[in-house]
């Protein structure tokens, strides 16, 4: 793995707890802090997986930044997305995150 060295479980837990972060402002319906915390975690992700000038960010890191577009959206509109239905979105990330940490992890151990 070329950006292997990059990513280490010290910055996959970071990235879960600014994903947590982002679950717990959703349950309080505070979409602006979730905006928040979801824009950071996307700033680490793309610092765990770009190259310089070019990002190589896998799929789920780009469902990340579909969910800030939603989350932003609702911002701006009456009409909200189920907060419910944001918050799997999220669970589902995280589970992505977890098994792709797993991953660099036993990659790593070899």
């Amino acid at each position: 793995m070329e950006n292997g060295d990059r990513r280490r479980s010290e910055d996959y837990e970071e990235l879960d707890r600014l994903l947590l972060g982002a679950d717990e402002a959703l349950e309080n319906e505070d979409l602006r802090r979730t905006n928040e915390a979801l824009k950071r975690a996307n700033v680490k992700a793309a610092s765990m997986w770009g190259e310089v000038g070019q990002p190589a960010l896998p799929g789920h890191t780009r469902r990340l930044i579909g969910l800030i577009w939603e989350v932003q959206e609702d911002l701006n509109s009456a009409e909200r997305n189920s907060p419910d239905g944001l918050r799997q979105n999220l669970r589902e990330l995280r589970s992505r995150f977890e098994i792709e940490a797993r991953r660099d992890t036993e990659e790593a151990n070899l």
